[in-house]
Parts: structure tokens; sequence; C-alpha cells
């Protein structure tokens, strides 16, 4: 079995085993050195570990130490896994110097490959923390506009019923004793192109009449501000008219275009309200509390549609004067679209 010597000047080389004990000469420096005793080579040729100072190799403690904070780096992320990753470099490079008196290279790879897997969920967690409130903004925006679509056909349905009766909508279909019966949301149907849906109500019934309560799940979409998820599930809606004296819509009197003395763009038609109703039921907002009524999912304030079509939002934070202004039809208030 050969022996593998090493001469202080770094060279090594190998002779038989019977010359265990001998003076032999370096082939490289030609210093004189004893030949000692065969030390096992291993299947690839290298000797086997040197024994440490206890006589045995040992495992790294930073190679231990990454392996168990790359573990734990799932559960902290960041705060173990960069730790995981610099001990697992360290050790590797600890055990490389070592010349087999170290060992644990697998637990070094793997606190390196935790450690690394860990801290990638922190770079995860801060890519959603960042991306996730313009998602939420991108949806908001994408629901307000289709809230602003919603009302625009509302304004559309309005002014169509406007050319084929010379006047607005009344707040409420009502029977001969003039009760309120129905909303007007139920007479614009068939200009939202709903008159099959139209034809099916009773319209000298209540809107809680057997007949009619039953056609309260099929309220149309565009009744519906998608920013309230609640207003589809319930079948309510927030879109109302202002309904009291001076306003666009007054129990009992036809509103011409004539009467609206203020100017279309100047008078609220249609508003949404925060508090929502049954959609076929004649409940609107009362002209001397509305103001205070107004409102919507959509931050910083709602939408309105006036009477001459145009859909506006209006901020939550609008001078009061200015809202009661837009309220009336006729109130005489000279208003500037640069104040709300």
């Amino acid at each position: 079995m050969p022996i593998l010597v090493t001469c202080e000047c770094g060279k090594q080389f190998q002779t038989k085993d019977e010359n265990a004990g001998r003076n032999a000469r370096c082939p490289e420096c030609g210093r004189e050195l004893v030949i000692p005793q065969a030390v096992v080579l291993s299947d690839y040729g290298a000797p086997p570990p040197y024994p440490d100072e206890f006589g045995e190799t040992r495992t790294s403690g930073k190679a231990i130490a990454s392996v168990i904070l790359g573990v734990t780096s799932f559960a902290c992320i960041l705060f173990t896994g960069i730790p995981a990753i610099i001990l697992g470099a360290l050790s590797l490079s600890e055990i490389e110097r070592s010349k087999g008196r170290l060992k644990g290279k697998g637990m070094a790879t793997a606190g390196l490959i935790c450690g690394g897997i860990g801290s990638s969920f922190m770079v995860f967690a801060v890519l959603i923390a960042l991306l996730l409130p313009a998602v939420q903004a991108a949806r908001e925006a994408a629901r307000r506009a289709q809230c602003v679509n919603n009302m625009k056909q509302i304004g559309l349905a309005m002014h169509n019923y406007l050319s084929s009766y010379d006047c607005f909508p009344p707040p409420a279909i009502t029977d001969a004793d003039g009760k309120p019966l129905l909303s007007w949301r139920v007479a614009i149907l068939p200009y939202i192109e709903q008159d099959t849906l139209y034809k099916k109500f009773k319209l000298d019934e209540p809107w809680d009449s057997p007949n009619n309560k039953a056609l309260i799940p099929s309220m149309p979409n565009v009744y519906q501000c998608p920013s309230d998820p609640k207003a589809m599930v319930e079948k309510k809606t927030g879109y109302q008219v202002i309904v009291g004296p001076g306003a666009l819509f007054e129990e009992g009197k036809a509103i011409t275009i004539r009467d609206v003395t203020d100017g279309t763009s100047n008078t609220i038609m249609v508003a949404e309200s925060k508090n929502l109703v049954n959609w076929t039921a004649p409940e609107d907002l009362a002209e001397a509390t509305a103001a205070g009524s107004f409102g919507s999912n959509h931050s910083g304030g709602f939408n309105a549609v006036f009477a001459d079509g145009s859909v506006k939002f209006l901020k939550k934070s609008i001078n009061p004067q200015t809202l009661q202004g837009l309220i009336t039809r006729g109130g005489g208030e000279v208003i500037g679209s640069d104040a709300y």
C-alpha cells in the first residue's frame, strides 16, 4: 500500500509502505525527511480527513447555524434569511480551507438554499405591498367609470321621457288618489331597454304587491353602483332624485324644461345617496334634507347627473350653500363650474 509523503516545501509524493521509517529526499527541494507510517488513501486517491486536536473530524458551526437560520427564514423571512446565506457562504469557504478537518458542506448548502427561498418571500411580499394599492386604485377607477356610465344612461332615459311627454317623469307612479305606488325607476324602464320588464309590472298596484314584489330581484344593473356590491345583493339602489318644493321633482307637479330657470347644467337631476332604497319603491331624497344624505362608496365624494344629462363628481368638501343651490331648479343662485 503506497505511503503519501508531504514535504515541508509542500511537495507530495508517494513511496512504498516498506520504506516507512527510512530516510528519503524530497524530489522537489532535496530536503531529507523520514518516511511516516502508511496513510490509507480513499477511492479517489486523496487521504482521509486529518484528525483534529480531539482525534475526530467535526461539523462546521457556521454550517449548522446556516441551516437553522435558513429553515426559520420561512417564518421570519428576511430577518434570518440573509444571515443564513452569509453563514452558509462562510461555512463553505471554511470547510474548503480545512482540508478535511471540517464537515457540513451539505448543511451549509441547504442553509444557503433555504435562506435564499425565505428571503425571496420577503421580496414578493414587498412587491405585493407596493402593487396592491395601485391595483386597488385601478379597480376603483374602473368601478367609478362604470358608475358614471350608469348615470349617463339614466340621464338619457330621463331626456327621452321628456321628449315623449314634454316633462320629466314624476317622482312616483301614483293611483287615482295620488298615492305613490312605484318609483320613477320603473317609469323609465322602457327608455333603458327594459320594456319587457316594464310590461310585467302592474302599475295600479304598490311596489310590494305580490306581483310587483316578485320583480324586485330583476333589478337592472344600470341602477347599481359597482363600488357598492351590497346594492346588487339586496336589490337596492343609491341612485335617487330630490323631491320637494323648488327641486327638479315635486309630488303632483309635472316639471318641464322651461321650469329649470337656474339652467340645466346647474340643477341636479339624480345623485348618489348613502342610504339605499328598494329600486321599485317610491323612495327618494327629500329636498329639505337631501344635502346631508348624498354620498357613495367612491373616495372623496359622489356622482350626480345634472338636468342637461352631464355627470359630475361632487366632492364631500363642497360648500353646503353651493350644494343647496344645485338642488333647486329656480333659486336664482349663480354658481360657477369652479365652485364644485
